[in-house]
């Protein structure tokens, strides 16, 4: 059965909803109510208005903007066109029980483009081809088709199998001779695989001798704080990494909320409400709390 959203349930917007009164929903929700400039990030906060607030309206001026884009070009050559298809992708799901949405499967293909060819070809490039991966699954998982979901899951598989160190960096990615923007690289290849992760649940506990998704997030998390230790290339700051994390770190509240981080309440303290329209949309607000542990019935 596809799920309600790609990234969330409608049990964790309810959950949202009974704790608003809480952080961090308490200092998330204002952001529903921003105007951001770029189009998809706009999209993505009256989208989420929509189904946070059932607000029809907000909903409506989502569904607007998505039909304003031009989004029909394969133009699919460079990582940030592929993270922002991705982002679109993420906007429709939340719009597709709106009384506006016209069956949107047409949309879905044009959106995710050729991805799936141009994801079968992408050989070793790994960063490019874990971005392709997400966007395939997620058009997979919209369109309900296996075969992408499948191609995608592999992708992922392979990465932590074979690019993944014990350490947590990527093989092929950071450890390239004079390779330059390695924690940004590292930073976006750890979302990609979070992004995947949340989209298909089984792919958290994946790992290959207790390598995982984690390992390599619990390794760009550290280096967040401690930039002057990261071997990989001179000069990274402080600065460098906080404003990484402000423009693309939002799914490092899943990783947190699926095992939570070590300095995690400094993180947060500096950045929260986390949002980014390319990875993971408001994530304060639809994954900022961890749902209560199932009750276990004891019988004597």
């Amino acid at each position: 059965m596809t799920p309600k959203y790609l990234l969330f349930s409608a049990s964790d917007l309810q959950l949202a909803r009974d704790n608003r009164d809480r952080e961090p929903i308490r200092g998330a929700l204002p952001r529903l109510d921003g105007q951001p400039a770029d189009a998809l990030a706009l999209a993505q906060l009256q989208a989420l208005r929509y189904v946070f607030h059932d607000d029809a309206a907000a909903g409506r001026r989502a569904i607007e903007i998505v039909r304003r884009q031009d989004l029909s070009g394969d133009d699919l050559a460079g990582l940030s066109a592929i993270k922002r298809r991705f982002g679109w992708l993420s906007v429709m799901s939340l719009l597709r029980d709106h009384p506006d949405w016209r069956d949107g499967a047409c949309d879905f293909r044009v959106v995710a483009g050729d991805a799936r060819q141009q994801l079968d070809a992408a050989g070793e490039v790994l960063l490019r081809a874990l971005w392709l991966a997400t966007l395939v699954m997620a058009a997979g998982i919209l369109l309900k088709d296996e075969e992408r979901v499948a191609s995608a899951a592999s992708t992922y598989r392979r990465a932590v199998d074979q690019h993944i160190h014990p350490e947590g960096y990527f093989k092929g990615i950071v450890d390239v001779d004079g390779a330059s923007g390695t924690y940004q690289a590292q930073f976006a290849a750890t979302g990609a695989l979070v992004l995947m992760s949340e989209m298909a649940q089984d792919l958290w506990s994946y790992n290959n001798r207790a390598v995982s998704a984690n390992t390599a997030a619990t390794y760009t998390f550290y280096y967040y704080f401690f930039p002057e230790r990261w071997r990989w290339e001179g000069g990274l700051t402080r600065e460098i990494t906080m404003d990484i994390m402000r423009r693309e770190g939002a799914y490092f509240e899943m990783v947190n909320r699926r095992s939570p981080l070590r300095g995690g309440e400094e993180l947060f303290a500096e950045q929260r409400p986390l949002f980014s329209a390319v990875a993971g949309g408001l994530t304060s607000l639809t994954h900022g709390l961890k749902p209560p542990a199932k009750k276990r019935w004891r019988f004597f």
